[in-house]
């Protein structure tokens, strides 16, 4: 960023600090965030500010709320604390009971509470400040997500020369769905106070594009330009990538992980899903599809296992723990019906996974089923792609990743007998077939990767200033 500081503001921190037999150790968080973004803070020497929520986050910061991470050459770490009231309207109210259903379009489960909202209002002003305190005039401040939506307008009312961005990693519903939400206006107007948005998808950038227009802002569909309130702001598509040699490169031990894989489930084929427990992913859809096909095709049965792997998520909320029991429920009925000596249909796991336990999983994986209902990216299927050497991946269209990942077979989530029928076709697809389709799903995740997206970012970022200059 040259002279300019780099400050990044996201919801979630990249280390929290646990109590560990008595001391205190700095761990790094999992997430494409933190792997991508880590890097460069480290290399820029920036601030990140974020939320804390780690057993000691607070015994560790100085009298700003900051500490150095991941070491003393790192950097520094600012830690918003919030409250149990805070996280209740803030988190689990306006972020994931409002904005998350109406993005995915999920519109009969928002709960559009006034309270939540003053909450989320209230939030985002400490974000702000606390971005602020850190700011200089003209650095560079980049706002990560939709539980920040308000920051870049309040940040622009204090610094009207501060560099601005967002980065928005969930979908960007139509107008009819956004529209909805009782401070829609107030929404809109905040994030345009940034220089330069970025969505996964060309359908989010229009989907954002028309919803300003609707509140009156004037719209260059060419140059992907929004004039609102005298300030422009520029808007295009830049789709998250995974770190690709992270799961590309095999271990020494990989080849006997799998093998052990393969013995545990016995079957000759295993189909693999996972999953944050979550309404979106389309889990209960799946394994109808899945009851389906050993109905349809009762040669798979005693050949053919799904393990399916779902992570905890939201464990307070009433919803997603009547989900898990719908989930359960399912699945005891499923196997029930198929299971034989010696063989179950499904195994299914309740427990999150780390990307090392994650690995031999996507290696010994026949086929990959990632079915969400609507999913901003969805990374997994990319991390499947850079893992896997001769497996197949489904994917449903309605997944960011899908607009990129022609070579999958897409699927309608909804449509039980097309999903079945494409698990078929994976299951019999010929291995010239896998391999090409592999390879090219492969070329496509190599060459579109994490720092591909992080660099890509950066630049149109910085180009938008350099583009002012010259119209100057």
């Amino acid at each position: 960023m040259n002279n300019n500081r780099l400050i990044l503001v996201s919801n979630g921190e990249p280390y929290a600090h646990e109590k560990k037999n008595g001391k205190i150790k700095c761990i790094k968080l999992a997430g494409g965030l933190t792997t991508g973004l880590d890097p460069l803070m480290q290399e820029e020497k920036g601030v990140w500010v974020a939320w804390g929520r780690g057993q000691a986050d607070f015994e560790v910061v100085d009298e700003n709320s900051k500490v150095i991470v991941p070491d003393k050459d790192g950097y520094e770490l600012k830690r918003i604390k919030l409250s149990k009231k805070d996280i209740a309207g803030f988190y689990h109210g306006f972020s994931n009971e409002i904005l998350w259903p109406i993005c995915h379009s999920f519109i009969e489960k928002a709960n559009f509470k006034r309270e939540y909202w003053d909450v989320y209002e209230r939030i985002n002003q400490r974000y702000a400040e606390a971005a602020l305190e850190e700011a200089n005039a003209d650095d560079y401040i980049w706002i990560h997500d939709y539980h920040l939506a308000l920051v870049p307008e309040l940040i622009r009312q204090k610094n009207k020369k501060t560099r601005l961005a967002f980065f928005w990693h969930i979908p960007w519903p139509a107008w009819e769905s956004f529209r909805t939400i009782p401070w829609r206006n107030i929404l809109i107007r905040q994030i345009l106070a940034s220089d330069f948005i970025a969505f996964h998808t060309q359908s989010y950038v229009k989907n954002f594009l028309n919803c300003a227009q609707k509140i009156g802002a004037k719209i260059d569909r060419k140059k992907n330009t929004i004039k609102f309130n005298g300030h422009q702001t520029k808007v295009t598509a830049i789709p998250l990538g995974v770190d690709y040699q992270s799961f590309a490169v095999k271990s020494k031990d990989m080849d006997q992980k799998v093998k052990k894989i393969k013995e545990l489930y016995s079957a000759e084929k295993l189909i693999f899903g996972v999953d944050r427990l979550d309404y979106t992913k389309g889990i209960l859809e799946r394994l109808q599809a899945v009851d389906h096909l050993f109905e349809k095709h009762p040669e798979y049965i005693k050949k053919v296992t799904l393990v399916q792997r779902v992570s905890p998520s939201r464990t307070g909320v009433e919803e997603y723990q009547d989900m898990r029991e719908e989930i359960n429920r399912t699945i005891g009925d499923i196997n029930g019906r198929y299971q034989r000596d010696g063989w179950t249909p499904i195994k299914y796991f309740h427990q999150f996974m780390e990307q090392d336990d994650l690995l031999p999983y996507y290696n010994a994986a026949d086929v990959a089923l990632i079915t969400p209902l609507i999913d901003g990216m969805n990374l997994v299927a990319k991390e499947y792609v850079a893992a896997s050497n001769n497996g197949m991946l489904i994917l449903s269209e309605f997944a960011g990743a899908a607009e990129a990942m022609k070579d999958a077979l897409q699927v309608n989530p909804y449509d039980v007998e097309g999903v079945t029928e494409t698990i078929h076709q994976a299951l019999e697809m010929p291995e010239w077939e896998k391999t090409e389709r592999m390879h090219r799903l492969k070329e496509k995740v190599r060459k579109y990767d994490l720092n591909w997206w992080r660099d890509l970012f950066l630049k149109e970022w910085k180009g938008v200033y350099e583009q002012k200059i010259i119209h100057k």
